[in-house]
């Protein structure tokens, strides 16, 4: 979405811009289908295709399209054309952003307003000649959240590129303390939009954190639904404030949802106990496995910084590869102390 805004900026400066979607791969490639980068007639580029000699090729191919050539299919051996190592090969559709200017907007303002939509591509046939007036071409189309979800990773369905225009995903930070101030600067470069929760007592809310989309001054669950709407698929909860207490009520009110995520920062002895007591309180322990905890990516994190980017990386490896690729739900991943860094 910000290399969309990025794209309608242009456009609407008068420059003529192209845009790079990678449609194919196979074998080792620095991106895969769906990546894209834009190529303004004035030389900028924005965004990227994994870099190297691929891009610099795209970049030379982009430049003529985004100053009236036609679109094009491109593609390259990384090894046999370009003496790249990588191994893989590479397939992309080059257009100009014109045409697709109204799909654009429309799923930019359509994902800020959290609305789900599935945006498709024209891919055409692998002989298609340059110059088809509809090749690169996007259009916008109306659809549920779980359809949106569904194509959330792009996917080539004949002729076509489709990809979910989900609702943004949120980051629900519990806690707004020294692990939460170094993991918050990461997440919205990597898309999210950002809840931060805390009751202030502390002072932590004197100066609200700049990276925060939405302070919510409570650690109270109706009050964060009253705010922002009720939690669920594609939100990520992460669990990291200053008193065992809060942690305890928080995971007993959300282990039952369906988040995305939900994440808990503390040790082994800490996550034990909790077990413990909600197994007393008779939670179905088949709910326990949705848990990361402790959480993060086992990296030997200590700092509040390290854990915070053990986190960050434990998120975008649920985002890329899934549950198994993060390591297995409510296995025990990486530990803080029983004081913790929050």
């Amino acid at each position: 979405m910000k290399l969309f805004a990025q794209v309608l900026a242009a456009l609407d400066d008068g420059r003529g811009v192209a845009l790079a979607t990678v449609i194919a791969t196979r074998g080792s490639t620095p991106r895969h289908v769906g990546a894209r980068m834009a190529v303004v007639d004035d030389g900028r580029t924005l965004g990227t295709i994994g870099g190297g000699r691929i891009e610099v090729e795209v970049i030379g191919a982009a430049a003529e399209v985004a100053r009236g050539g036609p679109a094009r299919r491109v593609e390259h051996h990384l090894v046999r054309d370009l003496a790249m190592c990588c191994g893989g090969w590479m397939e992309l559709v080059i257009a100009p952003a014109g045409p697709s200017r109204v799909a654009l907007a429309g799923a930019l303002a359509g994902w800020r307003r959290r609305e789900p939509a599935v945006l498709v591509t024209r891919l055409g046939a692998p002989t298609l000649a340059a110059g088809d007036g509809d090749l690169g071409a996007m259009t916008l189309l109306p659809a549920a959240a779980a359809e949106a979800a569904t194509w959330r990773r792009p996917t080539v369905d004949g002729a076509e590129l489709r990809e979910g225009v989900a609702p943004p995903e949120r980051a629900i930070v519990f806690g707004c303390g020294h692990v939460a101030r170094a993991l918050g600067p990461l997440l919205p470069p990597l898309g999210f939009e950002v809840v931060v929760c805390d009751d202030g007592d502390t002072g932590a809310l004197d100066a609200p954190p700049p990276w925060a989309d939405r302070v919510v001054d409570s650690f109270a669950i109706v009050d964060l639904e009253r705010a922002i709407g009720p939690l669920g698929a594609g939100d990520h909860v992460l669990i990291v404030t200053r008193d065992h207490a809060v942690d305890q009520r928080l995971l007993e009110a959300l282990i039952g949802r369906d988040l995305t995520y939900l994440g808990m920062i503390g040790s082994r002895g800490k996550v034990g106990r909790f077990r413990k007591r909600l197994e007393v309180k008779g939670l179905d322990l088949s709910r326990w496995d949705r848990l990361r905890a402790p959480i993060g990516l086992d990296l030997g994190a200590e700092t509040p910084e390290e854990i915070a980017i053990a986190i960050a990386a434990e998120l975008v490896a649920l985002r890329r590869r899934g549950a198994a690729a993060a390591g297995r739900w409510g296995e025990s991943i990486a530990s803080t102390d029983d004081g913790g860094h929050a």
